[in-house]
């Protein structure tokens, strides 16, 4: 579960760096879920620290069960991208570590906090990183996309 823990505190806590996530993947799936307040400290990421990550998630509608697709790429020397992680992991797992909760998920507001520390095998530089969940019926409850910058 701390693979898992890792790869969210890199995808996801650097997709909220500046208290928000991308207006688009929120105005398609607001009526699933929200994220907001999400702050990360430290603010740059370094490799073999640790982070910390906390958020508010609210949710709209019931999730029984839910798949969260986390991708993490690198911009080689403006050349090619590097997939770092492509992974699709069961979100009820990763709500049990950081909000205690079980699935079915029930509607309501969620407050959430982990650390994890940044793994040393990824390499400085520009990565893109996306998490996207999906529910039981493929529905698409909530999409984070973001580029940062690890030293």
């Amino acid at each position: 579960m701390s693979a898992l823990l890792m790869t969210l505190s890199v995808v996801l806590a650097v997709s909220t760096l500046t208290g928000s996530t991308n207006n688009y993947y929120n105005a398609v799936t607001k009526k699933f879920a929200e994220l907001t307040n999400a702050t990360l400290t430290p603010l740059i990421l370094k490799r073999g620290e640790l982070s910390y990550w906390q958020g508010i998630l609210q949710t709209k509608r019931t999730i029984q069960w839910a798949v969260l697709h986390a991708i993490l790429t690198h911009n080689f020397k403006n050349y090619t991208n590097i997939t770092f992680i492509d992974e699709k992991f069961n979100l009820c797992d990763f709500f049990v570590d950081v909000i205690q909760k079980h699935c079915p998920l029930q509607p309501g507001i969620y407050h959430w906090k982990f650390n994890a520390t940044v793994p040393k095998l990824l390499w400085p530089g520009q990565y893109h990183g996306k998490a996207t969940v999906y529910n039981e019926k493929g529905d698409e409850i909530i999409c984070i996309t973001k580029q940062c910058t690890i030293d």
